[in-house]
């Protein structure tokens, strides 16, 4: 990746020239993905390292392959529905591979 002359090199400290920047910043996703960007980006800059803005942060994570996602919602299982599971696994427990194939 080229660096044109007219952008800031201390904004691409994380995003074009630290493989040490990256990792850190990895290592900070993982240690609680729930965080926002702007939580990311107040971690990172209270490190040793220079200051970054949320958007290279965000870059820097969809280059690096760590895009948010929204947690799905399910419905809770009740006690009914797992009396029900429980009742079908026993029924079904003797099944061979071909039956369970043709579930579907």
């Amino acid at each position: 990746m080229t660096v044109t002359p007219a952008v800031d090199a201390k904004v691409l400290v994380v995003h074009a020239s630290s493989k040490k920047g990256r990792r850190r910043l990895s290592r900070l996703v993982k240690q609680n993905r729930r965080q926002t960007v702007a939580q990311l980006t107040a971690q990172y800059n209270a490190g040793p390292s220079a200051s970054v803005s949320e958007h290279t942060v965000q870059r820097t994570l969809l280059d690096t392959g760590l895009c948010s996602r929204r947690p799905t919602r399910v419905p809770l299982l009740t006690k009914r529905h797992r009396q029900l599971r429980l009742q079908w696994a026993r029924e079904h427990r003797d099944w061979t591979m071909e039956e369970s194939c043709q579930v579907g």
